[in-house]
């Protein structure tokens, strides 16, 4: 019987030869199959290939942006609405004191739905158009209001919410139901931080300038 050791030492020689003469009978073996790629044909498929996906070729952001993507012809406006008890009503009666603008300004808020006698919304009242400077006690509500309003239906689908910010040329709607009552508003600020999974920050203000925009940096 032949010892462990030359046991051993026979395994060696015959992986070293076969190392050395695999590659040689290659051409002599079958063709392997290849396996086709795989394909989600799911979307389930498809959140579980992102999901097994490194973090280090698709990142935390880039993950939000393809979910946005799948969800972007049906997630409904009552989902990323702010509801109506988070809105604050002026009437088209009002006045726009400095005691009234700076509870607005606290507010954290900067537009606001003026309603009319018919208790209908009439005007949005933007502070950001205000002259702080300017208002007194007898500055009504109407000097700064604009007349252009826009309603969006708790049931449009994303889609639907940013065709009509294109359409209107508006970054506001307030939100109805199938009966016209008020559920809430919702800008083009959280469309896009929906879409993006971030806020779209850009302090450059000066896109009228040919020259400007030629010059400035990308940050």
């Amino acid at each position: 019987m032949p010892s462990q050791s030359k046991k051993s030492l026979f395994y060696r020689i015959m992986a070293k030869f076969t190392a050395a003469i695999d590659p040689k009978l290659e051409k002599y073996r079958p063709p392997k199959k290849k396996e086709p790629p795989f394909t989600p044909k799911t979307e389930d498929e498809l959140i579980g290939v992102i999901k097994r996906t490194p973090k280090t070729l698709l990142d935390a952001q880039a993950r939000n942006l393809l979910a946005s993507a799948m969800a972007f012809d049906k997630m409904a406006v009552s989902v990323i609405m702010s509801p109506k008890r988070d809105m604050e009503f002026l009437h088209e009666t009002d006045f726009l004191g400095p005691l009234t603008f700076d509870k607005l300004y606290k507010s954290g808020a900067t537009r606001f739905p003026v309603l009319n006698q018919a208790n209908q919304v009439c005007g949005i009242l933007n502070t950001d158009d205000a002259d702080p400077l300017a208002i007194t006690e007898e500055t009504p509500i109407t000097k700064y209001m604009s007349t252009d309003v826009f309603f969006v239906r708790t049931d449009y689908t994303l889609e639907m919410l940013l065709a009509t910010f294109l359409r209107t040329n508006s970054s506001y709607c307030i939100v109805i139901n199938r009966d016209e009552k008020i559920e809430g508003y919702v800008t083009l600020d959280t469309l896009m931080y929906v879409l993006f999974g971030r806020e779209i920050a850009d302090s450059f203000d000066n896109d009228s300038s040919a020259a400007a925009v030629a010059k400035r940096s990308k940050k």
